[in-house]
């Protein structure tokens, strides 16, 4: 007497999950990380300051680049608290899901949203700080700046890898880029924005 075959279905997650090269993941990670170790510098030198008053950053150069300056304005504890928090809890969980990916393991879509809502949410935030920055402190803040510099490419490649892949998933033929976000893009942001701190500080 034949017997019936067992019917394997595939894990619901797994189909509706996305998942990434281990390039992306990689890449992911490594942004993270530099913007983690960023923030937790500018945490201890902000700490510093708030123990010692005559303590001066190793990033602070001249009355131009000048950590000192920015860590002791408002704007730096936009929330009430120092603004380095924020990255010191958020970078950490960018980093563990680029390990994720980087292993293979495909998340599920509303956690890619939430990623793409907090990495865009931080872009702004970070807008707004350089603006403050430029404009109202007229000082920089290297440490800061790198972390903002990771900012805007961590949110494009996840924003443009997260609408290719769904493309994918329609059938629509879609082509790849280096890390999944264009260069471009970054390019013209990182060329606008020295220009403004030129205008600023140089003409």
């Amino acid at each position: 007497m034949p017997t019936a075959q067992p019917t394997t279905i595939p894990p619901v997650a797994h189909r509706s999950g996305l998942g990434a090269t281990k390039r992306f993941g990689v890449a992911m990670l490594i942004m993270a990380t530099i913007a983690l170790i960023f923030s937790t510098l500018i945490m201890y030198d902000k700490l510093q300051l708030v123990l010692d008053p005559n303590f001066e950053p190793a990033c602070t150069i001249n009355t131009v680049v000048s950590c000192t300056d920015v860590m002791s304005s408002q704007q730096a504890s936009a929330f009430g608290f120092p603004n380095p928090f924020i990255g010191m809890i958020g970078f950490p969980v960018v980093m563990t899901t680029g390990v994720v990916l980087a292993t293979g393991v495909k998340l599920p879509k509303w956690y890619w949203y939430c990623t793409i809502v907090g990495l865009g949410l931080g872009v702004v935030f970070v807008h707004w700080l350089a603006y403050q920055a430029i404009y109202k402190i007229v000082a920089l803040c290297p440490y800061c700046m790198v972390v903002w510099s990771m900012m805007l490419p961590l949110f494009i490649m996840t924003l443009v890898h997260v609408r290719r892949e769904t493309r994918r998933e329609r059938g629509e033929v879609v082509a790849h880029s280096a890390f999944g976000m264009p260069f471009v893009v970054l390019i013209v942001w990182y060329l606008g924005f020295f220009a403004l701190i030129a205008d600023q500080f140089i003409f």
